[in-house]
Order: C-alpha cells, then structure tokens, then sequence
C-alpha cells in the first residue's frame, strides 16, 4: 500500500513511529508538524474542561465553552492538514520526476507544497494566541498543561517553517518566494511571542 493511501491517523502511536522513522518520505517533517499542533490543541482542550463546571471560574465559563469548540475544530483542522501535506507531497514528487510535466505543473504543485506547511503555521499561531487569552481563566492547576500547549504550537510553526522555507528557496517567482517569507516570520514572531506569555505565567512570571 502506498503512503498516499495511508490513514496515518487511524495507526496506533507506535505504528505511526514506525512509519515516520522509516525510509520513506511520508509521513515527513510537515505531518510531523501537523501532528504536534493537534497534540497542542489537547493540552488546551484538557484544560478547559477542567474549568468548565468549577464554580471558581464560573464568570469564565461561557468564554471558555466557546473556546473549547474552537480548539476542537483546530484538532480537526491539523489532522486534515496532516493527510494534506502527504497527498501535496506526492503530487509534487511526481511532478518534479515527469520528464513530461511543464514548468507550470511544477510551480503549483511546488505552491501547494508550501502552502500546506503555512497553514500549520498559521493555526499553530491561532491556537497559540487563543492560549494566551485562556491563561487567567481557566483552571489553575492546568496552567502548566496550557503553557506545554503553547510550547507545542511553537514547536509545530517552526518545524513546519522549516518545509516553507525548503520550498520556497524553489519557487521561481522571488517576489512571491519574498511576500510568503515575510508572511511566515510574521506568524513565528506571534507564536514565540504567545508562547513566553503563557510558559511566564505558569512559571508565576
């Protein structure tokens, strides 16, 4: 079976080991990243729900339902990021081996390469800044989970980052290669930034 044909979610926490240690490229560093944002969104998921229903936080509880949600359709969004960054690898593989694919077929499938790992960028910063928000109000025997959160949200936008930045070096266009790196360290400087909020007020900073 094919990696492309993979359901790298369904495969137990070993399996998955297995197969991103293997010799082969998928699942690589961008599923890889996927999946840490996902992880990152249980430590928050975790932590609201130890909030809900504690009548010390019950002026919060409204705001925390909402973003429990929020942190669920993250979670939902990263694994499908994950099988997305697989199918785009593939795609471009293909493409750069056809001897017959044009140099346009190689720009796209080179552009959505990219744009898979920038999107985990982009929702591992989203989640990271909304962490930030939860830290006064959620439980505060969770806080240290939260902040092993946001420190999984800035681990999974700079190993995504770093399949942007490989692609990008590619791209033949060096006005979009230009635009996308700056739109990318825009988000790693938010990230970072979310995440010393949180890991400082856990640490009682």
């Amino acid at each position: 079976m094919s990696d492309e044909r993979i359901d790298f979610l369904s495969l137990s926490v070993a399996e998955f080991l297995d197969r991103a240690g293997a010799r082969s490229p998928t699942p690589g560093g961008g599923s890889v990243a996927a999946l840490v944002g996902a992880l990152a969104t249980t430590m928050g998921q975790m932590t609201a729900r130890y909030t809900i229903g504690n009548p010390k936080y019950a002026a919060h509880e409204a705001a925390v339902r909402s973003w429990l949600a929020e942190l669920g359709r993250a979670r939902e969004a990263f694994c499908e990021l994950l099988a997305e960054d697989v199918s785009a690898y593939q795609r471009l593989a293909a493409a750069m081996k056809s001897g017959e694919a044009t140099s346009a077929e190689r720009d796209r499938a080179l552009a959505t390469a990219t744009a898979v790992p920038l999107e985990i960028v982009a929702m591992a910063a989203a989640v990271a800044g909304r962490m930030d928000q939860m830290k006064e109000r959620c439980n505060r025997n969770l806080v240290s989970d939260l902040a092993v959160g946001a420190m999984l949200c800035d681990a999974a936008a700079h190993a995504a980052a770093a399949n942007v930045r490989a692609n990008l070096a590619q791209f033949s266009d060096a006005v979009e290669a230009g635009r996308l790196r700056e739109q990318l360290d825009g988000m790693l400087v938010r990230v970072r930034g979310h995440r010393d909020a949180v890991e400082a007020y856990a640490a009682g900073g």
